[in-house]
């Protein structure tokens, strides 16, 4: 098993490999320093996709290796936009997935958890 120390300030993993598997930390709208960064649904959307593919390169893998994506919203009225966004990044077919409806930390509105082929 191999862990991915992360660059923000919280005490877990950016990601851990295992089993030739890749499972990365929720992730939420945050840049670098660890801070939330408000916006629509669809600005959160990107800077979250943007932040997965990022990690997925430094460990090794690419979005076009996701098998499993969870994700959080804080309210069913941002589904179709979250899916206009989401759907840009899987030209090549879509990874399993959940959606949820919760009240999300920092007051965000989006949150996605994803498991990939390392």
């Amino acid at each position: 098993m191999k862990r991915y120390t992360s660059p923000m300030p919280y005490p877990f993993a950016r990601a851990v490999e295992a089993n030739g598997f890749l499972f990365l930390s929720g992730q939420v709208a945050m840049n670098a320093q660890g801070e939330p960064v408000p916006g629509t649904i669809e600005e959160q959307t990107r800077l979250i996709m943007k932040n997965i593919s990022e990690t997925l390169e430094v460990c090794g893998s690419s979005l076009d290796r996701l098998v499993k994506v969870t994700v959080w919203i804080s309210d069913m009225a941002h589904f179709s936009a979250f899916n206009e966004i989401y759907r840009t990044y899987f030209p090549e077919g879509f990874p399993a997935r959940s959606t949820v409806v919760s009240q999300l930390a920092y007051g965000l509105d989006v949150e996605m958890e994803v498991q990939a082929l390392a």
